[in-house]
């Protein structure tokens, strides 16, 4: 339990640094990254899956549109560096997903496993 907290609370740190938006979140062993949009958390949660990182968006009716989220949920037996590298994953996805061209259509079909 004590490594599966400092874990927790590493993750929560790192994120918080990174600038990615933890909600309420006091560092328990599952850690929320708000994006606002449900579009935004399915397109991050793409690419981290893409690059090795398995996070699930957490979209409406679960939450309000303005609350999409992704969900990461922590263990003891990741490592330091395992959580360093999916929060700058995370942050780095975010940007991108920021900068891209919106198209549904595409997205959808990747999510179903179509492409």
């Amino acid at each position: 339990m004590e490594k599966l907290h400092e874990n927790a609370l590493l993750f929560l740190r790192e994120a918080q640094a990174a600038g990615l938006n933890t909600g309420a979140s006091i560092g328990a062993a599952i850690v929320p990254v708000i994006l606002g949009s449900s579009i935004k958390a399915a397109r991050v949660a793409d690419l981290l899956f893409r690059r090795g990182i398995n996070v699930q968006p957490i979209l409406p009716p679960a939450v309000p549109e303005r609350a999409a989220r992704l969900r990461f949920f922590l263990s003891a037996l990741h490592q330091p560096a395992q959580l360093r590298a999916a929060v700058a994953e995370t942050a780095q996805a975010v940007a991108e997903v920021e900068q891209m061209k919106l198209d549904i259509t595409g997205l959808a079909a990747r999510l179903a496993g179509g492409v």
